[in-house]
Order: structure tokens, then sequence, then C-alpha cells
């Protein structure tokens, strides 16, 4: 802007007309408008929290908001000294102010989070979106949180007190897997097997002698050997094909018909045989193929009912028996005769494994490794892969990464700085204990808790649907507030009606299923600020455009049509006196020319006083400042 004050023209009026003029404002705000429409795309492509991260809390957006706040009160300062007609375009601009201050108070004061609660539960605490990894110790029995760093901002190595945190990895979502663990209390062979190119998975198969017999691989029963075990093939085939009977303490019982003894105190209640059994949830169905199979029942008389299958083609898989009913226990299995079927076995030392196909026809075919694991084999045209193996076989579970899924539960992978080992997961909202002398400590990685000062407690969580349908038409909570001090006071929290306490605000925000209640949680110590701010900016606008007396010569608003005419008139008249006494003047200095030409001693004299009449004649509108604006 124009230097039109007299302070303007000294160093300071300087600076001020700078940072108070259009030269500083304009690409201040250009860069904002840009800031925030970045800040409209992180939010709506990769969350609020990213947009709060990388623009709205970080220090280069502080900076900018600081600098348009810096323009604002400078581009009012340099009106000084202000008049009445300042009023509109001053409070529009202190409103401005205020609003980006109660941004800024609400972006470090606010607290926002949720209580989900089910039915009976009641909380003191809320959870919010920040994620933390915290070292948590207990003091005097309660869990405190000794140190913290924000999850999302940790790179590579973090320090929380004197433990020292390293970060390897992070999962977006987990999952639980079994797997086959080589540390188990006793020897106990198993290998991967590949059963033919083109499977989708390996599977496990577990020695014989301790997993209940051989395994039933594509019509071919596998047998796993341990390193010290021998196994002699069965006698020819075809002598009990399609028998069936129950073995118990060594001995063996024909199964007989419907109504029969099974063996002795126990009777057969139920017989089903099938050409070619399937085995589903609800048990043997029948199928296409060849695979014959019986499923029979038995029963005691005392109220004890068991079901047991069998296999023809697999007479040495031991299936037990499954209890239906009573206490009672057989102790007995159904075992299927003798078959043309084909047999692999598995067997030898742990780090030379050989493999043997005894045929239907009595052929016999073996194979030995060929160097380390995994080994792809060919034998009686088959060809199968050996990929693992264990000595100490244990069924194990572990956390593995997977895919997005509905229910949130990333994980980092860490490992304490100086301990040997290999990373861990972390789960989110789980625990790792600390192994310390005198202390008990631990990881937690999950939202940061806030405690509320009054507590929620869930009495009963409503919800009603639209007609003939499962959607929600509306949802209430019938809630009991407890405040310390204060008595506890029942309410019931809906849509637009929520609980206040001071400046926390308990909204309904949701629900799972019948009888869990979601609330958000919200303190916002900027928000009547802000609305204070918005109020007064509206009424500035309004001043500034319709408050003549308040706003008069700014631009875009019209001067009253008398004030034009009378500064119409002033104007003339000025501009006709100017004229007159520049004529009068003019006259004068002529006639002192012409005598000095003439000779005429005072011509001089009278020439001066003539110039000097000009110049007081002219002096209102050479040197006269008229002030317009601001």
């Amino acid at each position: 802007m124009k230097a039109h004050r007299s302070w303007h023209s000294t160093p300071f009026g300087r600076v001020a007309r700078f940072l108070g003029g259009l030269r500083l404002a304009i690409p201040v705000l250009v860069l904002t408008a840009i800031a925030l429409a970045w800040g409209t795309y992180l939010d709506s492509s990769y969350g609020a929290s990213v947009a709060m991260r990388k623009v709205y809390g970080s220090t280069w957006f502080m900076a900018l908001m600081a600098l348009v706040c810096v323009s604002l009160v400078f581009a009012v300062v340099t009106r000084f000294p202000w008049q009445r007609r300042h009023v509109g375009f001053i409070t529009v601009h202190a409103s401005l102010i205020a609003l980006i201050v109660a941004g800024f108070w609400s972006l470090f004061g606010r607290e926002e989070g949720r209580v989900m609660l089910t039915e009976g539960e009641q909380t003191a605490a809320m959870e919010t979106t920040e994620q933390r990894l915290e070292l948590i110790e207990m003091i005097n029995g309660v869990p405190t949180v000794v140190a913290a760093a924000p999850a999302e901002t940790i790179s590579r190595r973090v320090r929380l007190d004197n433990v020292v945190v390293e970060v390897t990895g992070r999962w977006g979502n987990i999952a639980e897997e079994q797997y086959v663990a080589d540390d188990g209390p006793e020897p106990l062979r198993a290998i991967q097997l590949i059963p033919a190119p083109g499977a989708r998975a390996p599977m496990w198969i577990a020695q014989a002698s301790r997993s209940g017999g051989p395994a039933p691989i594509g019509g071919i029963s596998l047998r796993l050997l341990g390193p010290d075990e021998t196994w002699t093939p069965p006698p020819g085939a075809g002598d009990e094909r399609g028998r069936y009977f129950f073995i118990r303490e060594g001995q063996r019982y024909e199964l007989g018909e419907v109504g029969s003894e099974a063996f002795p105190g126990w009777r057969v209640e139920n017989v089903k045989r099938f050409k070619s059994a399937t085995v589903g949830q609800g048990g043997l169905t029948e199928g296409d193929g060849d695979n014959p199979a019986v499923d029979v029942t038995i029963a005691d008389g005392k109220g004890t009912v068991e079901r047991h299958m069998a296999f023809e083609k697999f007479p040495d898989m031991v299936l037990p028996g499954r209890r239906l009913s009573g206490d009672a226990v057989s102790g007995a299995h159904l075992a299927a005769g003798g078959n043309a079927g084909q047999s692999l076995v598995v067997h030898g030392p742990l780090d030379a494994i050989k493999v043997t196909y005894y045929g239907a026809d009595g052929t016999v075919q073996e194979v030995s490794q060929q160097g380390p694991l995994p080994w792809k084999f060919e034998i009686a045209g088959r060809e199968m892969e050996i990929v693992s193996q264990v000595g100490r076989a244990r069924m194990a579970r572990r956390l593995v990464e997977a895919p997005p899924a509905d229910e949130f539960r990333p994980a980092l992978l860490i490992k304490l700085a100086g301990v040997e080992g290999d990373s861990r997961p972390l789960v989110w909202k789980s625990t790792m204990p600390l192994i310390e002398q005198g202390r008990t400590r631990m990881l937690r990685y999950g939202p940061r808790i806030v405690q509320l000062p009054f507590s929620v407690h869930l009495k009963d969580f409503r919800k009603m649907d639209y007609p003939g349908t499962e959607m929600a038409m509306a949802y209430e909570s019938d809630v009991r507030i407890a405040v310390p001090g204060v008595a506890d006071q029942d309410l019931t929290i809906f849509m637009n009606n929520p609980y206040e306490h001071g400046p926390w605000r308990v909204y309904q925000s949701g629900f799972i299923g019948e009888d869990v209640s979601i609330f958000s949680v919200m303190k916002d110590p900027g928000l009547t600020l802000t609305y204070i701010s918005c109020t007064t900016l509206c009424i500035g606008i309004l001043v500034t455009f319709y408050g003549r007396a308040f706003s008069a010569g700014h631009p875009g608003i019209a001067m009253p049509f008398a004030k034009k005419e009378q500064g119409h008139a002033s104007s003339v008249s000025v501009a006709e006196s100017v004229g007159r006494g520049a004529g009068r003047s003019g006259a004068g200095a002529k006639r002192g020319l012409e005598g000095a030409d003439g000779g005429d001693p005072g011509a001089v004299r009278r020439a001066g006083d003539a110039a000097g009449h000009v110049r007081a004649a002219s002096g209102g509108a050479v040197d006269g400042t008229v002030e317009v604006g601001g």
C-alpha cells in the first residue's frame, strides 16, 4: 500500500506496510490454498491421521498460519489512527485471527476418541485414534505408562526410558496359522509332503505309530516310520476284503448286524455301509468313486453311545471312536480287513530318508534320498516331494502377515537392542513382557488411553429397524453417569442428544449387534472461540458492505449521493479560487516584468512578490494531500 500517514515513511512504517500489504498477503493466501487442497486430498485418500501428520499438524503449516495472522494484524495496524469507518474492516480481520487461534487451540488441546461397551459394562477411559508404542510398569499394582512414542513416526529405533526398541517391520493386518514346530517334549517324526505336482499346499504327515495309523493319499496308504522303527507289509490281498471287526484289548470281534453283540457289554445300534464314502462335518456321506466304508453306532445299554468308522482300502488307519452320549469309554476301535490296496512307507534315519512302495500285485520299489531337502522323487509312476522334516514334532500356532480385513489388527515387528533372537510381532492392543530383575515391565502397542472425569455404565441398548429390513432406523443407549462427588445420573443418549460434562461431550455414534453400543467422546477447548469468531466474522462482513457509516471510503462501498454532490461542489470551489488567485498574481507578475524592462527601479522587487502570490495561490492544490480509502 502507498504511504498516506506521516508515520508510514518511518522504518517501522515501511515494515508495517509490507507485512500488511497485498505484496505479502497474496502469495501467503495462494500457498495456504495449495496446502489446504493437499490436506483435503490426503484426508480423503489416506485418512485424517495422515493429513494431520503431513499437513495440518506439521511445523511448516503452523508457520504458514502464523504468517497469515501477521498479515492480518498489520493490515489493521497500517490504518492507525483508526476511525469509525474502520469498524467493519477491523471486525473482519480480528475475527479471522481469532478463528486461526481457535484452530491451533483445538489442534493442541482437542481430545477425541471412542468408548465401546457391552450391556452391563462400565468404563472411565476412552481410546483415541493415536497409535502408540508404550513402556508400562506396574507401580503399586497399577499399570502406569512410563514412556511412549507415536508408533506412526517410529522409523527404526526408539528409546523408551532405558529400553531401546528396534522396529524391523510393520504388518497392516495379522492372522494366526498352525504350524509344526521341532521342539516337542518327545521324539515324533513328521514330514511335509507334496503328494503330486500342482498340489495347492504341502501337507504334514506324522509318525504312524503315534498318530493312529497311515494317511490315505490318492488311493495309497502312506505310513511314516520313526528312525528306529520297522514295518512288515500285510499278507496277500483279498482274503478279508469287505470285512470289518472291533479290536479291544488285543481281541478281535467280527462286526455283526444291528442288535447283535459288538463285544462284551456293548451292542450294535446302527450300521451304515457306503460304496464311495466322503467325509463331511456330519460324518460319512455317499459320493463318487470307489471308497468302501462303514459307519457303526454301538451302545452299552447304560446311556453311553459311541460312533466308529473304518475304510476298506485303508486297513491300517485307526480312527478312534467318538462318544455321542454318556460317560463310559469302550476302549475299542473299528478296523477293516486286508485288501488289495497300495502302500507307501517312508522310513530310515532322519538324514537318509528311504521310500518303499508295496504294490497290490506284490511288487516292491524303493528310492533313497539324494541331497538335502527338499527332495523330489518318482516312485510307482508318481512324482512326490518331501519339503521338510522334523524329529520332535509339536503342533503350534504363530502370527503371520495377512491381507487387509474388516478387523483392524496391525502389528509391529520389534526386537530389543542388544538382545539375541529374531524379531517378534507385537500385535495391536497386546503387550510383550520384559524380563528385568525386580521390575514388572511390558511393551504395549495400541491406541492412547485417556482417563475421563466421569464413568459411563451401559444399562440397555435399543435399536429400531426400518420395517421389513435389518437396517437401523434409530438407536439409543440408556446409561448411568457417575461423577466423583456427585449423585449418579441416569439418562438416554441418542443421535443429536449427547451427554455434556464441562467441555466433554459423549455422542451415540454406532453399535455392534444387539447389545454393543459405541460412543464418540470429544473435548474441544477451542470450539467456543470458533463459534464466537464465526459470528463476529459474519457481523463484520455485514457492517463492511451495508454499514456505510462504519465503512465509507472502502472499495466497493458506494458513497451517499449528497456527499458526492458536496464533494464535487467543494472541488469546483477550490479550483475556481485557485484560478482567480493565479490570474491576479499572473497579472501582477506581468506588470512587474514590464516595469523591469522599462527601467523601473522597483521592478525586480515587484516581480518577486508576483511569484510569491502565484505559489501562495496554488499551494493548496500542489502541496495539499487528499486522503482516499483507509
